[in-house]
């Protein structure tokens, strides 16, 4: 940990790591979804095609689309153990108390880091 850096950054930063690679893991098996479904387009887009010419260009495309779809499954495998950990029914109860840590952190660094003062607890002018 960096010395500036306050452990609720830390915290707030894994959380929101956690959050990012549900949704990208979500977003990237949808477009794999979609690379698959198009496939079927290009495969009738080849059975239909009617000269060479048409269907190299459409060779060129598949070409193309199955290079997009083998990063975006890359991706998935890349953050899928993260995504299936943050979604695990099993493990919402210990992130929920890293939300819970994370609040309890704030209020504790926000009363650090304020300015601070001691309120007196006797009154001088009794001894006199």
């Amino acid at each position: 940990m960096e010395k500036g850096t306050k452990p609720s950054e830390i915290i707030d930063e894994f959380l929101n790591f956690l959050k990012y690679c549900d949704k990208e893991y979500k977003d990237c098996v949808t477009q794999v979804y979609k690379y698959d479904r198009m496939n079927q387009d290009f495969l009738h887009d080849i059975e239909f095609a009617h000269n060479y010419d048409e269907r190299c260009k459409i060779a060129t495309r598949v070409h193309k689309q199955r290079n997009d779809r083998r990063a975006m499954k890359d991706r998935v495998e890349f953050v899928e153990k993260v995504a299936k950990f943050y979604s695990d029914k099993q493990n919402k109860q210990f992130i929920d108390r890293l939300k819970n840590l994370l609040v309890d952190q704030k209020k504790a660094e926000e009363y650090v880091l304020n300015e601070r003062h001691y309120n007196r607890r006797g009154d001088s002018n009794d001894i006199d």
